[in-house]
């Protein structure tokens, strides 16, 4: 009896694992990974999706977005990445974004 309850509890947690894993686009380690200067197919390559363009001012804008609302963006002009934000997937990183953000407005 106390075999099938572990292999029962192991089984179930696999299932928890592997449906989480599912809901996950982008992780932490891609983002790190994606680097100024990619074009955007190494990028979609690094990610493992190809991701859905989006809105941009500028060039052209991809999105790789996550369940929970998490994403990775890359803005990409003459068929390079100049730069890569996220939301969600790196606190210190989010941190970092909305600073040069506001560099950003502060100069106008």
């Amino acid at each position: 009896m106390r075999r099938l309850r572990v292999w029962t509890g192991a089984a179930l947690l696999g299932v928890t694992l592997s449906a989480c894993a599912a809901d996950q686009i982008v992780t932490p380690d891609e983002y790190t990974r994606l680097t100024p200067g990619m074009t955007l197919v190494q990028a979609q390559q690094v990610v493992g999706d190809q991701g859905q363009p989006v809105q941009a001012l500028a060039g052209q804008a991809h999105r790789w977005e996550n369940a929970d609302g998490s994403f990775a963006q890359g803005t990409f002009l003459a068929g390079r990445a100049v730069d890569f934000d996220q939301e969600g997937l790196l606190a210190e990183a989010g941190s970092k974004s909305k600073l040069k953000q506001l560099r950003k407005s502060n100069r106008r």
